[in-house]
């Protein structure tokens, strides 16, 4: 397993390194929109994303917006540019295709290289209009292209096709993106590379193993755990600690202290205790899987370098001789001899600790959140592959329901979002569902502030 782990660390080192800063970092006040398919219209990564920048930088306040569709293309972000993303007064702007977009049909048949042309020829074609539409909105100062996330023809999945030769399409998509980018002066990250490696490592051990979910194509929680993880690394965030101090217990000084404040030390009745101001929170880690998968980020963090790269709140204590006891607020995190507080503890690591438990709250808030915008994009997926093609394109009234009812067995997707869509046809709730991801926003740059926190390290008597 520590083989496995350190070819990981190594590949993604290799890929991204430590310092490299490939695409602009978030600003204060910045409106982020992802535009996507269906892996980010259900999915988690943005989320993950926002989540961070929440807990490792409080007061920067940003708004991110999920603007995926089940089941896009370049041709289809193309028709609803206007009407659903540019509407949301984008600042900056995260562009993905590439998964639909090189098809399904036509593999496992006799001449699929001419099958796979055709796609990426349309594609490009589309992504030219798209390109025009973006560079059109002058709100947007930055613009982002990610290669998507690959489609696993490797994992040994029961029941579920391979349609060999689909992630070359893929890559030859993601190719086009990396052309474009440089000359339009965008940023390029490519999640296609890295995570087809880190599952070509993971299923040496386990063929069954994928970053690329139950379908090879739609990620679980773990697979939008990396695709967050690459996106931070290629924004140069990677070496970003959340805090670090040393403190020499006989001198009773603080020898050093980044991101964060330590006063009123004091060493007396074997017990060292001092105040401990972060800046930062450390980023709590999902361990709730979704749709009954088993995927998790904290699956994730176990074979990528997040927490060493991306998630340090260092406590070093030297000049300590025997074993202690830690408390934050009078809460036990745990018990270390003198040599383990000489090198650092992680406290990012302990879930039981004031700040970590703080760092939870913002994230049920922010899943919560995620979970109301998830609603109001399964209505805006109704509009734009179900009604579109039925001339009823945001009517929301008796024949549009109609429309819907009968064909909610047979269609894919109705099958799926009819009653979602029971209820968000009223612009009174779709009304009151944003209203409420306001509040939960609100509420989570009200108490994502560090605190001042009581740290003691009481020696543990024989």
């Amino acid at each position: 397993m520590k083989k496995i782990l350190f070819i990981l660390y190594t590949c993604c080192i290799l890929l991204f390194p430590v310092s490299a800063q490939q695409i602009p970092s978030f600003k204060a006040n910045d409106r982020i929109v992802f535009l996507g398919n269906s892996i980010t219209e259900g999915g988690h990564y943005h989320s993950y994303i926002w989540l961070y920048y929440m807990t490792h930088f409080p007061e920067l306040p940003l708004r991110i917006y999920n603007g995926g569709i089940g089941g896009d293309c370049a041709s289809h972000m193309v028709f609803r540019f206007d009407s659903d993303i540019k509407i949301k007064k984008p600042t900056y702007l995260v562009c993905s295709f590439g998964m639909n977009d090189s098809g399904y049909d036509g593999y496992n048949k006799p001449g699929y290289d001419k099958y796979a042309n055709k796609q990426v020829e349309y594609a490009n074609t589309e992504f030219g209009k798209l390109q025009q539409q973006i560079l059109a909105d002058k709100k947007i100062k930055n613009v982002v292209l990610l290669g998507s996330s690959p489609y696993d023809e490797n994992v040994k999945l029961e029941g579920v096709e391979t349609l060999h030769g689909k992630n070359e399409t893929i890559k030859r998509i993601i190719e086009m993106q990396a052309e474009v980018a440089p000359k339009r002066g965008w940023g390029f990250v490519n999640f296609n590379t890295v995570m087809c490696e880190l599952n070509k490592e993971i299923q040496q051990s386990d063929s069954t193993a994928t970053f690329c979910g139950g379908d090879r194509i739609h990620p679980d929680k773990d697979g939008h755990m990396v695709m967050a993880y690459l996106f931070l690394k290629a924004q140069g965030l990677a070496g970003k600690e959340v805090a670090y101090f040393h403190i020499n217990a006989t001198n009773r000084k603080a020898m050093e202290e980044r991101n964060c404040r330590i006063t009123h030390i004091k060493n007396e009745n074997d017990t060292i205790s001092f105040s401990y101001l972060s800046r930062s929170l450390p980023f709590p880690v999902d361990t709730i899987p979704r749709w009954g998968t088993k995927g998790t980020a904290r699956d994730a963090v176990r074979q990528i370098p997040f927490m060493q790269e991306m998630n340090q709140e260092i406590m070093k204590v030297t000049d300590l001789h025997g074993n202690f006891r830690v408390t934050i607020d009078g809460t036990e995190i745990g018990c270390w001899d003198g040599n383990e507080l000489s090198k650092g503890i992680n406290l990012a690591e302990i879930t039981c600790t004031p700040q970590y438990q703080q760092s939870l709250s913002i994230m049920y808030l922010n899943e919560e959140r995620c979970a109301i915008e998830k609603r109001l994009r399964q209505y805006m997926a109704m509009q734009y592959v179900f009604f579109k093609h039925r001339g009823l394109l945001f009517a929301d009234n008796k024949a549009a329901l109609d429309a819907a009812k009968a064909e909610q067995e047979s269609h894919y997707l109705v099958k799926y979002l009819y009653t979602n869509y029971t209820q968000a046809m009223f612009p009174q709730i779709r009304e009151a569902w944003q209203a409420e991801i306001d509040q939960l926003i609100t509420q989570i740059y009200k108490i994502n502030k560090p605190l001042t926190r009581l740290i003691k390290i009481e020696r543990i008597k024989e």
